[in-house]
C-alpha cells in the first residue's frame, strides 16, 4: 500500500500500525550481529536485554531511532561525527516511505547508504508481475496440467464476462496486496451486489484486479530467493507456511531444510522440485534480475487435480521483500536445535494477549541444548499489557 500511494508520507491504516508497533523487534533475530535493528519503543531495547546469553552472539542490536536522531543532531551542531562504522540501509520491503526513514538519518549526519527508490519497483511490485513469471515459467517448462494465467480487467463488464464464462470459485485480486489482503471470493458466475461494490471500489483505488479459478489447495510452501541486482539471482531455501481459508498468513513450520524436504515429497519428488526451483530462478533473473537487489520470496502451492492427482501451482505470487519464511529460516540456522522441530507464527488477539503469553512461559518453558532452543515457548517481541500482534515460536 506504501509503494500503491507512492509518496513518503503515507499513513498506514491503525491495525497495521499496531501490527508494526508490536512486532517492530521482529529483525533482530536475522538481521545478524554487527546490526542495528531501528525501533521506537524502548522496551524492545530492555526486551533484548532478558532473552538468553547464548543469543547475544547472533542478534542484531536495537537503535531506538528518536534518541539516535536527537544525538546524531546534536553532534552535528557542534561539529562531531557519529561513532559508528559505516551503514547499508536494508528494509523490510522497499518503499518511498520506507527510504524516507533511512535518509532522516542520514541528513541528521549518519554515514548510511540508502538505496534509492525506482518507479520500476512499483511495476514489478504488482501482481501482473507474478503473472507474467508464470506465464513465461510454462513456455519455459511444460508444467502438467498447465495453471491458468491470472487475467486482468480495468472495467468490470470485462470481469463479468470472464466470471459468466468459466467454472467458478474464483479469486478476485487486487494488484497491490499481500498475505491474503485485497482478496475477494467469489462463489457463483453472476457477481452479487456485494461482490460488485467490492470490484468497483478496488477499481478505483487501484485501476485493475485480476481473476483466476480457485484450486483445491493442498499446501502452501514458498520458494526463497536473493537477487543482487547485477542479473544473478540465487536460491536460499524452502520455505512450507500456513494461511486461513482467505488467504492471510498464519505461521510457518520450523526445521532445517533437510526436515522441511520430506513434507513435500509425497507430492512432489526432490528431483523434481529442484528442477523446479532452477527453473522459476531463471524466470527471476530476466524479469527482476537486473532491477531489484535484494530477497524475495515466490509462494507455491500444491492442489488436487479434478482427476485426484495432485500437482504444483509454480508462481502464485511474488513477495519482492524480506519474508516470514526467511525469518523462519534464520531463526533454524541461528537459535532453534538442529534435531528439534516447531512453529513460528503471527497470532492476533483482541484481548488478554499477556494472559497468554504468561500461561505459555508457565506451560512450556524455554530449553536450551548447546546453547540453541532444544524446546519450549518464546514470543520473539515485547508481550505487555497493550499488545494484540504476537511473534511466537513453539519448539518440540
Amino acid at each position: 500500500m506504501e509503494i500503491l500511494c507512492g509518496k513518503s508520507h503515507y499513513t498506514p491504516p491503525y491495525t497495521v500500525q499496531k501490527m508494526a508497533s508490536d512486532l517492530e523487534l521482529l529483525p533482530v533475530w536475522y538481521g545478524g550481529t554487527g546490526s542495528f535493528t531501528l525501533v521506537r519503543n524502548v522496551k524492545s531495547s530492555q526486551f533484548v536485554s532478558s532473552l538468553p546469553k547464548e543469543f547475544r552472539a547472533y542478534y542484531s542490536s536495537p537503535m531506538i531511532l528518536n534518541l539516535m536522531m536527537k544525538e546524531l543532531y546534536k553532534r552535528k551542531r557542534v561539529g562531531e561525527k557519529p561513532k559508528l562504522p559505516p551503514l547499508t540501509a536494508s528494509s523490510w520491503g522497499v518503499s518511498p516511505r520506507s527510504i524516507a526513514i533511512f535518509n532522516e538519518l542520514r541528513q541528521a549526519g549518519m554515514n548510511i547508504d540508502v538505496p534509492e527508490w525506482k518507479e520500476e519497483y512499483a511495476t514489478l511490485t504488482r501482481r501482473q508481475t507474478a503473472a507474467e513469471c508464470l506465464k513465461l515459467l510454462q513456455e519455459h517448462v511444460p508444467i502438467t496440467p498447465a495453471v491458468r494465467v491470472p487475467e486482468f480487467f480495468s472495467e468490470i463488464d470485462g470481469l463479468k464476462k470472464f466470471a459468466a464464462g468459466n467454472t467458478p470459485p474464483y479469486v478476485i485480486k487486487t494488484p497491490f496486496s499481500s498475505s491474503g489482503r485485497g482478496l475477494y471470493w467469489l462463489n457463483d458466475r453472476e457477481p452479487d451486489s456485494r461482490a460488485i461494490s467490492w470490484i468497483n471500489g478496488a477499481l478505483k483505488k487501484q485501476g485493475t484486479v485480476s481473476i483466476e479459478p480457485v484450486l483445491d489447495k493442498i499446501m502452501d510452501f514458498a520458494v526463497e530467493f536473493y537477487s543482487d541486482g547485477n542479473g544473478e539471482v540465487g536460491y536460499v531455501g524452502l520455505s512450507i507456511f500456513e494461511t486461513q481459508s482467505q488467504g492471510q498468513f498464519v505461521g510457518c513450520m520450523l526445521g532445517s531444510q533437510e526436515t522441511l524436504l520430506p513434507h513435500l515429497n509425497e507430492f512432489i519428488s526432490t528431483e523434481d522440485y529442484l528442477f523446479l526451483v532452477e527453473q522459476v530462478r531463471i524466470v527471476l533473473q530476466e524479469i527482476v534480475g537486473k532491477s531489484y537487489t535484494g530477497f524475495m520470496g515466490v509462494d507455491m502451492l500444491i492442489y488436487k487435480t479434478e482427476d485426484g492427482n495432485y500437482a504444483v501451482h509454480p508462481f502464485v505470487e511474488l513477495n519482492l521483500r524480506y519474508t516470514m519464511g526467511l525469518v523462519a529460516m534464520q531463526l533454524c540456522r541461528q537459535f532453534i536445535h538442529p534435531e528439534s522441530q516447531g512453529l513460528f507464527r503471527i497470532s492476533y488477539y483482541a484481548y488478554d494477549t499477556y494472559k497468554e503469553h504468561q500461561r505459555m512461559q508457565m506451560a512450556s518453558p524455554l530449553v536450551l541444548e548447546d546453547g540453541k532452543i532444544r524446546s519450549g515457548y518464546l514470543s520473539l517481541c515485547p508481550v505487555n499489557p497493550d499488545t494484540h500482534y504476537m511473534a511466537r515460536i513453539d519448539i518440540f
